[in-house]
């Protein structure tokens, strides 16, 4: 029976990894998966040895907070590659963990390696190739430009697509192959399941409960906690400005699946916002904004999908942030600009990312309809960049086809 290992180290890897788990077992229905990840794999059938969604981290000195988290599920997965001997390790994103510790693991294990959905080496950490070239047998990319960057290199590598570009049936209806004859989804989605045109955005935002006779402003903190922690706060203190500069503005928040409620506490007491808290799909809720602030991550590209216009915002810790500041080769944090190759969005990051920018920059959005169409044209060219539907099958594809070799 063939195996393979899967390792995922954040919501949004635990998600991919599920939907790559489950088209593999479409081919190889007899695949035994095992690894570490989250909740996501668990219910996609992967044996899973620990949990290191609940560690999450941003930045190698916030990581060193769940050191012995790491070195534990580090010791169960040497463990289990010692035993069981699969045919390969999987490894999604997570770099500063995969790379320098999972990578040489499974290839002194014996097992072929894989990466799927590539660390941002093009943008820093260059240094961290080594490891790719020594250890790792075949990327496979999201987006055309990392397949260009490795292929330069000289290294394996295999453009999938990006898994939130669906058909227009599937979006419409919801459904995914990856989910069973049901089609149902398993909870929120948050990264994974892109916006279709399936509603209105009057009758989305009726079906949240909001008034679709207002403005409807998406507040998107980001699904890891500390993201949530620094940027949620940040977030409503603009929404406030926002209000105040355009009374009748209604805000909506989507919550990840794996967010605790008390993530959410800046919420509590409403700061006399008009905020509507949701558990819906993130499709569904990006249907129904007209402008959203979004911390940089996977939802901006969801918000492009959605043809969402927005600003971008991020906070980090300041040692992750000043030693980023070192070694940061690109212009652009938002993957939105980088994939357009120019600032589509605007993008206010740590000591500029502030409430007042931030509510005027939303607020010239909001009271300018030629700004917001122009936006969305231009997000309409990113989408377009993203590749076909199929990503997360033609990866299948590629991970079988290097196993078999």
């Amino acid at each position: 029976m063939p195996s393979l290992c899967v390792v995922a180290g954040d919501p949004s890897g635990d998600a991919h990894a599920a939907r790559l788990v489950e088209a593999l077992r479409r081919l190889e229905p007899s695949l035994r998966v095992a690894g570490l990840g989250g909740r996501r794999m668990q219910e996609a059938g992967v044996e899973l040895l620990d949990d290191l969604t609940r560690a999450a981290a941003i930045g190698p000195f916030d990581a060193v907070r769940h050191l012995r988290r790491f070195a534990q599920a580090r010791g169960r997965l040497a463990a289990y590659l010692n035993t069981h001997k699969p045919d390969g390790v999987i490894l999604v994103d997570f770099g500063d963990f995969n790379l320098p510790v999972i990578a040489p693991l499974a290839k002194r294990a014996g097992c072929r390696v894989l990466y799927y959905v590539s660390p941002q080496l093009w943008a820093w950490g260059r240094f961290r190739l080594r490891w790719v070239r020594r250890y790792v047998d075949r990327m496979i990319v999201l987006f055309r430009f990392e397949e260009e960057f490795y292929r330069r290199l000289g290294i394996p590598v295999t453009w999938a697509g990006h898994p939130l570009v669906e058909p227009p049936e599937q979006a419409r209806s919801g459904r995914h192959p990856e989910r069973g004859p049901s089609g149902q989804d398993q909870g929120p989605s948050r990264g994974i399941d892109a916006p279709g045109a399936s509603a209105t955005r009057e009758q989305s935002q009726q079906a949240l409960g909001l008034n679709p006779w207002r403005m409807t402003v998406g507040l998107l903190p980001g699904s890891r906690r500390g993201e949530i922690a620094r940027h949620l706060p940040l977030l409503v203190s603009a929404a406030r400005r926002i209000a105040w500069d355009m009374p009748g503005v209604q805000f909506l928040v989507p919550k990840a699946p794996s967010a605790a409620p008390q993530w959410f506490a800046p919420l509590e007491g409403r700061h006399g916002l008009d905020v509507t808290a949701c558990e819906n799909r993130m499709r569904d809720c990006l249907q129904a904004m007209d402008a959203a602030i979004v911390a940089s991550g996977t939802a901006t590209i969801e918000a492009a999908l959605g043809e969402v216009p927005m600003v971008v915002v991020y906070r980090t810790s300041w040692p992750t942030y000043l030693a980023a500041r070192m070694v940061v080769r690109v212009p652009h944090i938002a993957m939105v600009n980088h994939i357009a190759g120019r600032q589509v969005v605007p993008e206010y990051v740590q000591m500029r990312a502030t409430p007042a920018r931030i509510a005027r920059g939303l607020v010239e959005l909001l009271r300018s309809d030629e700004r917001r169409n122009a936006m969305r044209q231009e997000l309409r060219r990113v989408k377009e960049l993203l590749g076909p539907p199929g990503a997360v099958e033609r990866a299948a594809h590629a991970v079988l086809a290097c196993l078999k070799k």
